[in-house]
C-alpha cells in the first residue's frame, strides 16, 4: 500500500506548538523518545487526551494491516470509531487504467463464480434426481417415465424438483404435531392414559418444544436425512417386502413409510424425554471448598 500523507505538514506544527504530553497507542512510545525516532505525529481521530497521538509510521502499519492490500476497505479508530481520512500519493494514467481495470475484473469475476455455483447445483440436481429414479424404478422403468416426461414437459425442469420437494418435505415437523395431537387426545380420554406409554402422559407447550424441536436439527443433517430417504427407503423396502409381488416402485415407497414411521416414533420418544429432563433443571450451590482454595 502506497503510504499515506495525511496532512504531515499540519500535524508536525500543531506538534510543536502544544506541550501536550503523547503517547502513541500503536508501540506506546511518547514524545520523550522523538530524540530516537524521526516518525511525525497524528491525531487521526476524535479521542481526546494523551492517547489521541500515535506516530505516522505506526498507524501507517495498523492501517495496512486491517485493509489487507484492500484499498477500498475503511478503517476506523478502535477506540471512538471515527474512520480514518485516508490519502494516497497520485500515481500515473496507466497504473490507474490497470486499478480500474483490477475493480472491474473482480466485479465480473463475482457474478462469473455465481453463476458456475449455481448452474453447478442445477445439474447436480438433474443427476440426482435421474439416479433416483433409476434407484426406485428400477433402470428400464426409470427410463421410460422420463421419456414420457420429456414428451410433456422438459426433463430439465422436473428432475430437479425431486431433491427439492426431499429436502422441503423433510421440514415438516410432523412428530411434534403427531405428539401435540395424542397428548390432547389422551387428556380428552382418561381411558387411554392407562395405554398410552406414560412419557406420552407429560403435557408440552406447543409454542416452546416445537421451537426447540425444529432448532436442535442442524441444517447439513436435514441436507443429508432428506437426500439420502431414497436409497433408506429403496433397501428398506426390498429388504422387508423382496419375496412379494410389489413392484420396486411399491416396494420403496413401503419402504420409506416404514422407515419414517420407525424413526419418527424414536424421535417422538426422544425428543419428549428431553423435555423432561429440561424441567428438572435446578441451579446447585457453588461448593464452597472450591471458593476457599481458589482464595
Amino acid at each position: 500500500m502506497e503510504n499515506s500523507n495525511i496532512g504531515q505538514h499540519d500535524v508536525s506544527s500543531y506538534s510543536q506548538d502544544t506541550s501536550e504530553p503523547k503517547r502513541c497507542w500503536v508501540c506506546f512510545g511518547t514524545n520523550d523518545d522523538d530524540n530516537e525516532s524521526n516518525s511525525d505525529w497524528v491525531s487521526p481521530c476524535k479521542c481526546r487526551g494523551s492517547s489521541r497521538w500515535v506516530h505516522q509510521d505506526c498507524v501507517q502499519r495498523w492501517v495496512e494491516e486491517k485493509q489487507k492490500e484492500n484499498l477500498s476497505v475503511k478503517v476506523h479508530c478502535p477506540q471512538c470509531h471515527t474512520q480514518y481520512i485516508i490519502v494516497y500519493g497520485e500515481v500515473n494514467y496507466f497504473v490507474r487504467v490497470l486499478n480500474n481495470l483490477d475493480k472491474l475484473t473482480n466485479l465480473v469475476c463475482t457474478f462469473l463464480a455465481t453463476g458456475i455455483v449455481i448452474n453447478s447445483l442445477y445439474w447436480s440436481a438433474v443427476y440426482y434426481g435421474a439416479t433416483t429414479l433409476m434407484q426406485v424404478m428400477g433402470n428400464t422403468e426409470a427410463v421410460k417415465m422420463m421419456v414420457n416426461i420429456n414428451s410433456h414437459f422438459p426433463l430439465q425442469l422436473v428432475l430437479p424438483l425431486i431433491p427439492l420437494s426431499l429436502f422441503l418435505s423433510n421440514l415438516v415437523n410432523w412428530e411434534v404435531t403427531l405428539l401435540l395431537f395424542v397428548q390432547r387426545l389422551t387428556l380428552q380420554q382418561p381411558l387411554l392414559r392407562t395405554i398410552m406409554p406414560s412419557f406420552l402422559l407429560e403435557p408440552v407447550n406447543s409454542s416452546t418444544s416445537s421451537v426447540q424441536l425444529i432448532s436442535d436439527t442442524h441444517p447439513k443433517i436435514t441436507i443429508c436425512a432428506a437426500l439420502l430417504l431414497p436409497t433408506i427407503a429403496t433397501n428398506v423396502g426390498h429388504l422387508l417386502f423382496d419375496k412379494s409381488s410389489y413392484s420396486s416402485l411399491q416396494k420403496t415407497l413401503l419402504g420409506g413409510l416404514v422407515y419414517v414411521a420407525v424413526k419418527g416414533v424414536i424421535r417422538i420418544y426422544q425428543r419428549q424425554h428431553n423435555v423432561i429432563k429440561r424441567r428438572t433443571l435446578k441451579v446447585i450451590h457453588y461448593p464452597e471448598s472450591n471458593t476457599d482454595e481458589n482464595n
